[in-house]
């Protein structure tokens, strides 16, 4: 078997080393330079990789890959894609050997999102086609390009021992070019839910509110659109926009996808500032209970802090649930040791409990702006 690692880059002085001898195992080590102006052809050269510099006109993402794959020599058998700020867990290749075999065609490995490279924390992780056949597979799209096979009958294998870590540079200016890339790719196929999707997202972070709402609801409508999660996203980005029909969108939103814990801490939020206590403390205590993440791209790491415990605590308060209260806020606590308005909550909390215990009452001081402060 003959494996090459390959992929394009652009001034990736920073990652050049790190990827390259990340990828020391394979046969091939092959980049694709775009128009680089710092030492990243240097650096990935003088570490033994092949570099190519080419230029793309109008750029595109998928050109760029397609160009590069055909860089990949002929009597190559297994092809692997991989960017630049992405690098391999040692022993992949031997992995890799294990489970390819004669039909396989692609392969799905596992990839690991961290914050950075010296922090092991797994953020987020998903199965990914990074591995493929040298033959019957391009790139499709200008952008948030997906690799697609072309050839007869396709035949995927995967392996979660194959590891990709993942530790995204959030400086590069990379993302400026995106919007307009994924209007071109809308036009060039408007019936493609995920680029649909995607180009909504990015037009509410735009603030285009307008047409977001438009383009995620077109994506809800398509017949192509059927993962449940990602469909709940779309329509608590409609709940954020449209607030007057908030409560409508996030109700929608989880009956597609109620093992979402974020679902449900949309839905608190909303409670709380309708003062709906009961059904507050409802939302609080489904999303308590969905303890697994989904290891989609789409987990929220805001929605598994304190929150949902601290509303629900203020929940069960207004309900004179007080033992339930000083549970959940001593856990709200817990997240966030040294938030004073949860200290002040949880103190106040026991406090109450014992004197509901002794019948003595009288100090029972209506601290709820205190109690439900956001933050």
């Amino acid at each position: 078997m003959k494996v090459a690692v390959y992929t394009i880059a652009l001034n990736e002085a920073a990652n050049a080393e790190r990827w390259a001898n990340s990828a020391v195992d394979a046969d091939y080590r092959i980049v694709a330079d775009t128009g680089s102006t710092d030492d990243t052809v240097e650096r990935l050269t003088a570490a033994g990789v092949t570099v190519h510099r080419i230029a793309v006109r109008p750029w595109r993402f998928d050109d760029a890959r397609n160009a590069a794959m055909a860089l990949i020599p002929h009597d190559v058998d297994v092809c692997c894609t991989m960017d630049m700020d992405r690098f391999l867990e040692l022993g992949w290749r031997a992995k890799l050997e294990a489970v390819w075999t004669r039909e396989t065609t692609a392969l799905y490995c596992q990839t690991v999102y961290r914050a950075s490279v010296d922090d092991p924390t797994p953020l987020r992780n998903w199965p990914a086609k990074n591995f493929h056949h040298r033959w019957g597979y391009r790139f499709k799209r200008p952008v948030h390009e997906a690799l697609v096979f072309t050839g007869e009958r396709e035949v995927t294998a995967s392996s979660s021992d194959i590891v990709m870590f993942e530790v995204q540079d959030l400086t590069k200016p990379t993302r400026s070019s995106y919007l307009p890339l994924m209007e071109v790719a809308h036009k060039e196929d408007p019936a493609d839910a995920q680029i649909c999707f995607w180009l909504g997202r990015d037009l509410m972070w735009a603030n285009q509110k307008d047409r977001a709402v438009e383009l995620l609801e077109r994506y809800l409508a398509l017949p192509t659109s059927t993962w449940g999660e990602e469909r709940a996203e779309a329509m608590r980005y409609i709940a954020r926009m449209r607030p007057e029909q908030s409560l409508s969108w996030l109700d929608k939103a989880r009956m597609e996808a109620p093992h979402r814990r974020e679902i449900w801490a949309d839905l608190a939020e909303e409670l709380h500032g309708k003062a709906d206590w009961l059904n507050l403390f409802w939302a609080c205590t489904n999303g308590i209970e969905r303890t697994h993440r989904t290891g989609s791209y789409l987990d929220d790491q805001n929605c598994w802090g304190f929150r949902l415990f601290d509303l629900g605590a203020i929940a069960s308060w207004h309900l004179n649930a007080m033992d339930r209260a000083v549970e959940w806020g001593q856990r709200a606590l817990e997240l966030d040791s040294v938030n004073q308005r949860l200290k002040n909550n949880l103190e106040f909390f026991v406090r109450l409990r014992e004197e509901e215990r002794t019948g003595d009452i009288e100090t029972r001081a209506p601290t709820d702006a205190a109690a439900t402060q956001r933050g």
